[in-house]
């Protein structure tokens, strides 16, 4: 029984970043992957995958700190959470 590990990162609007639901307080890349790495299971083979789910009004880089602060982490894997919209 394999099941798939996810961190999920949210990016808000203001660009807020948030690591599994708990802020991380300062929004460099540094500080980004200190949260993700702490988030990261110790045990396991296969790093989790990053999930960024970021606000259609988030700046661009802040998207990008996270995609680099993944890797610093060791987390190689991302993807993105997506939303339909609702018309």
């Amino acid at each position: 029984e394999t099941e798939a590990r996810e961190i999920v990162v949210a990016v808000t609007a203001a660009g807020e970043v948030l690591v599994n639901r708990q802020a991380v307080g300062e929004r460099s890349v540094e500080a980004i992957a200190a949260a993700l790495g702490k988030s990261a299971p110790a045990d396991g083979d296969t790093p989790p995958v990053v999930v960024i789910n970021a606000d259609a009004r988030t700046p661009h880089q802040s998207v990008v700190d996270v995609m680099q602060a993944a890797q610093r982490a060791g987390l190689p894997h991302i993807t993105f959470a997506t939303q339909s919209s609702a018309q």
